[in-house]
């Protein structure tokens, strides 16, 4: 259980918490404009945050049994999409 294993699950948590803004901000647009889009990524958010939590429970239970080889693509392959929300929260939020 390595360094980057823990960088992994903070990551995945980072991930939930801007997928838990961008549900919030979806929310309150498809109650405004109530269109195929808007439940389009409503659809998406919710659908990823089911995956990053499943991730998450993933890492933290099994972080054992993870070959120390692997951590590295866990890490970045989380941080990636880390980065990839914050773009799409800022560009959500303006």
């Amino acid at each position: 259980m390595g360094l980057l294993m823990w960088a992994s699950i903070v990551g995945a948590l980072a991930n939930i918490a801007l997928t838990s803004l961008l549900i919030y901000v979806y929310v309150g647009n498809a109650r405004r404009t109530p269109t195929t889009f808007t439940a389009g990524l409503l659809t998406f958010a919710v659908l990823l945050l089911v995956g990053n939590l499943v991730t998450l429970w993933s890492f933290a239970s099994m972080m054992l049994v993870y070959v120390s080889g692997l951590e590295p693509y866990t890490a970045g392959y989380t941080w990636a999409q880390s980065a990839a929300l914050i773009a799409l929260t800022v560009v959500t939020w303006k």
